[in-house]
């Protein structure tokens, strides 16, 4: 029985309809891992503007500190943003 199984799998795989269904997830998750490359090659600006403190002015000049807020257990941590 699980040879006649895997004959009907190898089959279809080998199949135009296989062919067809087994590469479309393939290329979905390709773009996808493209996008994600991307994305971590390309970075964010608020991840290069760094860390301050809610209400002490750590930012450099033309920058604010915004939220969302986190707290650490003492103070609340914001990300340095620039002024528009």
């Amino acid at each position: 029985m699980k040879k006649s199984l895997r004959g009907k799998i190898r089959e279809y795989i080998q199949s135009e309809e296989g062919k067809v269904s087994v590469k479309s997830p393939l290329t979905l998750g390709i773009a996808a891992g493209g996008l994600l490359l991307a994305h971590a090659i390309v970075g964010t600006p608020q991840a290069e503007a760094g860390e301050c403190v809610k209400g002490e002015d750590e930012c450099p000049a033309n920058h604010t500190c915004r939220g969302p807020f986190i707290w650490n257990g003492m103070e609340e941590i914001g990300t340095c943003i620039p002024d528009c």
